[in-house]
């Protein structure tokens, strides 16, 4: 009996040790010999936690709470992986999962997927979901360059654009609301790209109001919430 009561408590033990911990890894073609950054993204900013040259066009980072203490909450924690300040993406962990990414070094944002963890995924469609938004637009930004002195052409584009918008803005809106529990919804209220906002916090501020009043109920003591509920005040 007492031979089982200590397997029984070695187990709790090692599982507990676990769930503090988390692990990246991935392949990254073109990325052998670069040094690939690791950040955690905190409510105050981005924060170096650690790097490693990609060996073999792999990677792998192993974490604990010791180096990154908010795993001890059981949080999610955004982090981000880069090569250099324009290269590079956010992603959600939390204690316990191991997190795989596969992606062309020299575009890792427009490049990656990842498995081994809800959230990550989450983060990817979100990423994916603007990838090809972008790709539209930038289309429509060169026809409508190419046509500037023909009205009716850079009408169109005009309107076109401005559904893409539109259709954008309410992808990100269900996005929101059919994930009420994950931090990405946060990613998807502030998403943007170049000078484009989808969002405003005045004009949206019934959006944010409701996507934090649901992260307060799963996570009121997050960083992240109290920074959302800062913007709400």
């Amino acid at each position: 009996m007492k031979k089982l009561s200590l397997f029984l408590l070695l187990s709790l033990l090692f599982s507990c040790s676990r769930m503090n911990m988390v692990e990246l890894s991935g392949e990254l073609e073109h990325g052998n010999g670069r040094m690939l950054h690791l950040s955690v993204l905190t409510a105050e900013g981005l924060q170096p936690v650690d790097s490693a040259v990609v060996r073999h066009n792999s990677f792998r980072f192993k974490l604990n709470s010791h180096k990154l203490k908010w795993l001890a909450t059981g949080e999610p924690v955004f982090l981000q992986l880069s090569f250099t300040s324009d290269n590079g993406f956010t992603t959600l962990a939390r204690g316990g999962e191991k997190v795989h990414f596969k992606a062309d070094a020299n575009r890792l944002v427009s490049s990656y997927y990842v498995s081994g963890s809800k959230d990550a995924q989450l983060m990817w469609e979100l990423d994916s979901a603007l990838a090809s938004f972008v790709r539209c637009t930038d289309t429509l930004l060169q026809v409508y360059h190419y046509y500037m002195d023909v009205d009716s052409v850079r009408s169109a584009v005009e309107q076109r654009y401005n559904k893409e918008v539109e259709v954008h803005r309410q992808y990100l809106r269900g996005f929101i609301q059919s994930h009420p529990q994950s931090f990405s919804t946060m990613i998807a209220f502030y998403q943007g790209y170049n000078n484009l906002h989808f969002f405003d916090e005045a004009a949206d501020a019934d959006l944010l109001h409701s996507l934090t009043d649901s992260l307060v109920k799963y996570y009121p003591n997050s960083q992240y919430v109290r920074w959302l509920q800062s913007r709400t005040r």
